[in-house]
């Protein structure tokens, strides 16, 4: 639960969220994640990317790509609920981690499909690590203003 005066964060932080909660739930059944690795098939086959199509996979992979769907979109929702600093640093912190795994990824093979969503991922990241940098710096400021104030 939130204070009451509490109002979440807008700007990158809340767009980023809004971008997961679009994207995500399409994994979170194993019926629309077949459906989008599929879709990602056939754009990297239309484009004629390198490296393998995107696709192949068994129940196991199935569930994992469906915990992913179900994870990421409740961590959407809690931080268009609760979007505070704490939520946007561990976010940029998780961004950071997706960002590298996908470049390991595509340098061990993986499809370059997923060029556009490290595009994504990386951009938030960026956007989300200077909106944190610029709170921290007003907080400072103002934390200095208080103290001068209180002398």
């Amino acid at each position: 639960m939130t204070h009451p005066n509490h109002r979440p964060w807008t700007g990158p932080a809340r767009t980023g969220a809004l971008y997961d909660l679009a994207v995500a739930p399409v994994f979170a059944t194993p019926w629309t994640a077949r459906l989008a690795i599929d879709g990602l098939r056939s754009v990297h086959t239309a484009l004629g990317l390198p490296g393998p199509a995107p696709g192949g996979f068994g129940p196991e992979h199935l569930l994992f790509v469906t915990f992913f769907g179900v994870l990421v979109t409740m961590w959407a929702v809690v931080r268009l609920v609760r979007g505070d600093a704490v939520t946007t640093a561990a976010d940029t912190a998780g961004r950071l981690a997706f960002a590298f795994l996908m470049t390991v990824a595509m340098v061990n093979g993986a499809s370059t499909v997923l060029a556009v969503f490290l595009a994504v991922e990386i951009g938030f990241l960026l956007a989300q690590g200077r909106q944190l940098i610029r709170a921290r710096q007003r907080s400072t400021r103002t934390l200095h203003v208080r103290e001068t104030v209180s002398r």
